[in-house]
């Protein structure tokens, strides 16, 4: 018999995949929206981290590694950068796990978006670095801004709709 709180951990699992796979889908789809209209948040960074700050055992590192890698070949970023920056930063915060249990969410809020401004110039360096092709820098700052904006939404929908709550010290399935 499977232990419950394994089975939990596994269903999140699911869940995050399936979200992930669902956000791919959705991004690749032909909608027409207008060049001058403001470019889509990033909901795949946004829940994943949402998900690894509340409960870091539903996301591990393979299935991060994993649904970026996929990102990037999808949706024709350069291969394997996004993903790398992104595995780093979350396997950063993955250590800090101890103090940001007890942090506020305005603390969290504010984690995320250093991580995420973080990551946005870290690409930017290494691309301008390999001398590859950007979309202009305001476009790019754009969409990270508009990434940290629906991070509050992300967290409501992770908790509420989903059940994801925070994870403390004091639960069994903090391992």
């Amino acid at each position: 018999m499977t232990d419950p709180l394994t089975l939990r951990i596994w269903i999140y699992r699911a869940y995050y995949l399936a979200l992930c796979l669902f956000i791919l889908l959705w991004q690749i789809l032909p909608l027409g929206f207008d060049e001058g209209s403001l470019p889509s948040p990033d909901m795949i960074t946004g829940l994943t981290l949402a998900w690894l700050l509340r409960h870091p055992n539903v996301v591990p590192l393979g299935a991060i590694a994993i649904v970026f890698l996929i990102s990037d070949f999808l949706t024709h970023a350069p291969v394997g950068l996004g993903a790398l920056l992104i595995v780093l930063a979350t396997e950063s915060l993955r250590k800090r796990q101890p103090q940001i249990e007890n942090m506020t969410f305005l603390s969290e809020f504010g984690t995320v978006t250093a991580v995420i401004l973080a990551v946005t110039l870290a690409e930017r360096v290494l691309l301008t670095l390999l001398l590859a092709d950007q979309p202009p820098f305001g476009e790019v700052v754009l969409h990270a801004i508009v990434t940290i904006a629906a991070y509050p939404a992300l967290v409501v929908i992770s908790k509420y709709l989903l059940g994801l709550d925070r994870l403390s010290a004091a639960d069994p399935d903090n391992v």
